[in-house]
């Protein structure tokens, strides 16, 4: 599912992962200096807009995902209401003699919105970035040395792999009548073949890199060039056009 969203014919799966990462710091990076509720909540429903149109992702999906980072938000609020750092002074109405004011409650409203937009612009960055295309860039745009961005490449390969491993050694255990012990033995018995079995195919494809010149020892050639197209001038301008808007400009 996340690997057909992140291929899909679509405006953000077509720029630059570099791009996209570079928009995520900045977004981030602006977001430490924001103490009010509108500049979030316009940030939040922009993003959950262009992931939903621009990156064709279901707004169903998006809605679930976003979620567990609604409760975690409203968590600030929460605390804000109940251990204040200090009461503010418009006190809206009292829950068990305990004042509830409404500085407080901006105040926790405008975290939570905050980690709102980290969670919906990470959401934007992997539901539309391919991690193949993604350690391509590195290599070719930031000079990530290639022995290094292979090697996550093949890391990122093996976590399916592992999951079948995990599978096939809980049918054979099954299998050998070892399926009725506690949750907790049966993961600490299952996780020494598998952890074996992971290093011997770490062991095979160290190998196979290295005897295909993956080492990074030398220039190679490469079959997928990662070059800036029209889809970036445009992503870039109307990011540009966001930051100005959104950020620099009042909104209350």
């Amino acid at each position: 599912m996340l690997e057909e969203l992140q291929t899909r014919d679509a405006f953000l799966q077509r720029v630059h992962p570099t791009l996209k990462l570079l928009s995520l710091f900045t977004v981030f990076f602006f977001m430490i200096f924001i103490y009010d509720i509108w500049h979030p909540l316009a940030v939040l429903v922009l993003t959950i807009a262009a992931i939903f149109f621009l990156g064709k992702v279901p707004l169903k999906l998006l809605l679930i995902l976003l979620l567990p980072f609604a409760l975690f938000g409203f968590s600030f609020v929460w605390l804000q209401v109940v251990f204040p750092e200090e009461r503010g002074a418009t006190v809206l109405f009292y829950v068990f003699h305990m004042p509830v004011a409404l500085e407080n409650i901006q105040t926790g409203v405008s975290l939570g919105l905050r980690a709102m937009v980290f969670a919906s612009w990470s959401l934007l960055f992997v539901l539309t970035t391919s991690p193949v295309s993604l350690v391509m860039s590195l290599i070719q745009k930031w000079h990530m040395p290639p022995s290094i961005g292979y090697g996550m490449m093949a890391a990122y390969r093996f976590l399916p792999q592992l999951r079948k491993e995990l599978v096939i050694i809980r049918r054979a255990r099954q299998i050998r009548g070892m399926g009725s012990k506690p949750r907790m033995r049966e993961w600490k018995e299952a996780g020494v073949p598998l952890m074996a079995g992971a290093v011997r195919k770490a062991e095979r494809t160290a190998l196979a890199m290295e005897s295909k010149g993956f080492d990074g020892s030398r220039k190679r050639t490469r079959y997928v060039q990662m070059n800036y197209k029209k889809t970036d001038v445009w992503f870039t301008a109307g990011f540009i056009l966001f930051i100005t808007v959104v950020f620099l400009l009042p909104l209350s």
